[in-house]
């Protein structure tokens, strides 16, 4: 409890050791302290009115958690993230992995260890500790002999007693832990392993501190957390820390606020953020100490604070002078607190904040803490105290006490709720795949699980959009997607109506080994591979979907009693065996109609129209007779690459009776694509199913292609298939009925018209782009967006390509014109000049162009190419 007699009077006895530290539980010699983990908050793209609405909600339950003259303390400390609990993390996911997908995890686990080495991936941990005091120990003189006291028993005797006292305290503790996790805080027990590196840090400031083990830590295993030392300096402006394992020295200087720092017109709701500003410095952390006065308390202050105002206005008064312009303002504040406490708006609480600066030698801590007093000028007005930076630093120990009270700020709780020790820019699934690196406040890897199965995200929908101008990389990131979900196992359909994200296929086959199937539905290669007599799962699916091929390239005069003649004949193919099923064996049946009545003579015309038809260029990928080898499209485990841009497709809207030969034949193919991604997604409910379709308002412009995303977004979670769509127009993408409630995930890159950023905010999830969400979506570069997560989250992000390499061979850029591309048209023979006539010297014979020197090295050497940064 806060103890009067302490409020002026500096402590100068041993920090505090830990006798027992459970998770969530540390045990002193005086005191059990609870440790709550607080999770990275989503604040930075919130606009004020969301931001003022959370700062007092968050006020609000700070109000509870933290009890009354209870001491409590807030650590903000930075971390490195570890590659290994990346790769572990997978061994934790069930499910089929592709071949390769080792390999595929060991990319993005070097990505993430080498974003981290270099600072632009950084873990912030932040604990709030709250102590539940068990013996009062009033006088330092009381607190020495219970140390000693500590030391004469035995070891057995002292661990003893403090699971006395963690058990005495246990269902307080429980229900404290309850509320926090269901406060807007979302805490969590801090781990045993966290609280004790939180502790072994304060003495030993290495970044890769390794942890003393999980589960109760006590005895030997704490000792091993004081295996350190802590000096002062010569002229008592920082400590020096020493690992005694390793001799590595960390330079530290502890810095508070001047008397009355705190302005509070810079703090008003929904400012301040004093807090989530360390982002943006270099190794500077926080430590803040306090205590909750509760409603009381907090009326007793208030009305001393304006017994003083008032006097001194009534001396000022007396002397025939008017009081200082302080006074006057000082006394509205006051009066404006005291409402707010007695209407349980808010409540007061003396903090003691500290902010932690530390660096590898003393010039360089000299450059950053001055770097930190500029970044808060005008916010908090901060010094280097001198000559008590040992009795500061004791205060960082987790378990300890403040120390120094004489840079205490009585504050109203919003004002450490409005500091946002717990906000951030967090966004992102826990598990999953690593995608790229978050952009925000709280800079670290963000991973996209979209195939996840967990118990809380099947119930949700399973599309995410992507939206933006051209060029601004959206196509990049999805194929960066398929990439994620082909590495769990899953049939992924990536429909392209523009034909630049074949790269895809090469990425797909070298870094995970999977089956991937290019079909470019216009080529000659590709004859019979769209055949649903080949593909369909059952006849009842072969009888109709052929149906309606056959009957889709005939005009109606062509088409008129037709209908029976071909349903025969399909019945005839359907009766052969399973591999002799084809469109052309059905063309055949009608061609080999024997007879010379009218009806057979019609079965044979009709078959001639057919057998002709089969072979336009729009059509012949479903009717046209295989070439040696094609494959029936896939139907397991793999990627389907379907190009569509040679599609003549007629214009959306047109009447199908004026459409030409090749604008049926090419609606017959496009409707079979839709059909067999429809079915796909039907078939084999077990299977992890991905469609992706890009360019999307040229698919969704025809009813087929609108009927389609309109059904997989509203049956994809029953039927286990995962949506992902690509469109430039964010506009019509939220116009399609139904589909924005669908969305679970959202990326937002590049859009600079306001009728765009509104379009992309309804799909963002937000009623409205105001100026923080505007400015981010304006401001984001190549390959960067707003992504809103599972989670309703919004965060920057930058897509990771992972490798030059993978980089290289899926970008969607023309390549650059070059004089060998296509010769100029001369009369000269090329045979009769010699190419290098007035060049100089000749070409080294053992030069050899780059496409060359690609095919030689292949796969494995371009993997160690230098790894593109993730900003």
């Amino acid at each position: 409890m806060t103890r009067k007699a302490q409020a002026s009077r500096r402590i100068t006895d041993p920090p505090a050791a830990p006798l027992l530290i459970q998770d969530g539980v540390e045990v002193t010699d005086d005191a059990v302290w609870t440790w709550a983990r607080i999770p990275d908050g989503s604040t930075e793209l919130m606009e004020d009115g969301e931001l003022e609405t959370a700062t007092w909600a968050t006020a609000t339950a700070m109000h509870t958690l933290l009890p009354v003259d209870a001491e409590y303390h807030v650590k903000v400390m930075w971390a490195r993230y570890s590659p290994e609990d990346y790769r572990d993390s997978w061994t934790s996911m069930p499910g089929v992995r592709a071949p390769g997908a080792d390999y595929y995890i060991e990319l993005g686990a070097h990505r993430i260890a080498r974003n981290s080495e270099v600072g632009h991936f950084r873990r912030r941990i932040v604990l709030l500790g709250v102590r539940w005091p068990t013996r009062d120990i009033a006088s330092p003189w009381e607190r020495r002999r219970q140390a000693v006291s500590v030391q004469l028993r035995s070891r057995a005797a002292v661990l003893r007693d403090a699971h006395d006292r963690v058990d005495e305290l246990e269902p307080a503790i429980r229900r404290w832990f309850g509320q926090v996790r269901d406060s807007p805080l979302r805490g969590v027990q801090a781990s045993a392993a966290t609280i004790a590196w939180a502790y072994a840090r304060e003495l030993r400031r290495i970044a890769d501190l390794t942890s003393v083990g999980d589960g109760e830590l006590s005895g030997a295993r704490l000792v091993s957390l004081m295996h350190g030392e802590v000096l002062p300096s010569p002229d008592g402006r920082y400590v020096t820390t020493r690992d005694a394992s390793t001799g590595a020295v960390r330079h530290v200087a502890i810095l508070v606020p001047a008397t009355n720092g705190f302005p509070a017109e810079e703090l008003e709701i929904p400012g301040g953020e004093w807090l989530a500003l360390l982002t943006e410095l270099t190794d500077v952390e926080a430590s803040v100490r306090g205590v909750n006065h509760g409603r009381t308390a907090s009326l007793a202050l208030l009305r001393t604070g304006r017994k003083w105002t008032r006097s001194q206005s009534l001396e000022a008064g007396e002397a025939g002078t008017a009081p200082p312009e302080e006074i006057d303002e000082a006394e509205l504040a006051l009066a404006e607190r005291d409402r707010e406490v007695r209407r349980r708006v808010d409540v007061l609480a003396t903090s003691h904040p500290r902010w932690v600066v530390h660096a590898a030698t003393v010039e360089e801590l000299t450059d950053r803490v001055e770097a930190l007093r500029r970044r808060y000028t005008g916010i908090v007005a901060l010094e280097q105290a001198p000559n008590i930076q040992d009795l500061l630093w004791k205060e960082l120990l987790p378990g300890d006490r403040v120390r120094v009270p004489e840079f205490g700020q009585v504050q109203p709780m919003r004002t450490l709720a409005g500091s946002w020790f717990h906000g951030g820019s967090a966004v992102g699934d826990t598990s999953g795949p690593y995608i790229g690196g978050n952009l925000g406040a709280t800079p670290g890897p963000v991973r996209l699980h979209l195939v996840s199965r967990t118990t809380d995200d099947r119930r949700m929908p399973t599309t995410m959009s992507f939206t933006g101008r051209s060029g601004s990389g959206k196509s990049t990131a999805v194929m960066l997607t398929v990439l994620a979900a082909l590495a769990e196992g899953a049939w992924c359909l990536l429909a392209d109506p523009k034909g630049d994200l074949a790269g895809i296929v090469e990425v797909a086959d070298r870094v995970l080994g999977v089956p991937a199937q290019v079909v470019d539905v216009t080529a000659a290669q590709a004859a019979g591979s769209m055949d649903p007599m080949r593909w369909a799962p059952g006849v009842d699916e072969a009888r109709t979907l052929t149906l309606d091929a056959l009957l889709g390239v005939l005009s109606g005069d062509d088409r008129r009693g037709t209908e029976a003649v071909l349903e025969a004949a399909i019945d005839r193919v359907l009766a052969r065996p399973r591999e002799m099923w084809s469109a052309t064996a059905v063309i055949g049946e009608l061609v080999a109609t024997p007879g010379d009545s009218t009806a057979a003579q019609a079965a044979r015309a009709l078959g001639e129209t057919l057998s002709v038809r089969s072979r336009q260029s729009d059509v012949r990928a479903v009717l046209g007779t295989p070439v040696a080898g094609a494959a029936p499209m896939l139907s397991g485990r793999g990627l389907v690459y379907l190009r569509l841009d040679g599609l003549g497709l007629p214009q959306p809207g047109s009447v199908a009776e004026q459409w030409t030969v090749p604008q049926r034949c090419a609606m017959t193919t496009f409707r079979t694509s839709t059909a067999y991604a429809l079915m796909q997604s039907r078939h084999v409910r077990e299977l992890i199913k991905l469609v992706a379709l890009t360019e999307l308002h040229r698919i969704t412009a025809y009813p087929e292609g609108r009927s389609l995303v309109q059904w997989l977004a509203r049956t994809g979670r029953a039927l286990k298939t995962y949506l992902l769509l690509d469109s430039q127009s964010a506009v019509e993408m939220a116009a399609i009925e139904g589909l924005v409630e669908q969305l679970v995930m959202s990326a937002a890159f590049e859009a600079l018209g306001r009728e765009e950023q509104q379009a992309q905010a309804v799909l963002l999830h937000r009623p409205d782009a105001g100026p923080r969400l505007r400015q981010a979506q304006g401001m984001v570069g190549p390959g960067e967006c707003v992504m809103r997560d599972r989670h309703n989250r919004l965060g920057l992000v930058a897509f990771d390509r992972l490798t030059e390499w993978i980089a290289d061979t899926l970008s969607t850029d023309a390549a650059e014109d070059s004089a060998d591309l296509y010769a100029y048209d001369t009369d000269t023979d090329p045979a009769d000049t010699d190419p290098r006539d007035n060049r100089g010297d000749e070409t080294p014979a053992g030069d050899m162009a780059p496409d060359q020197a690609v095919t030689r090295h292949g796969i494995e050497d371009r993997r160690v190419d230098e790894p593109e940064r993730a900003r």
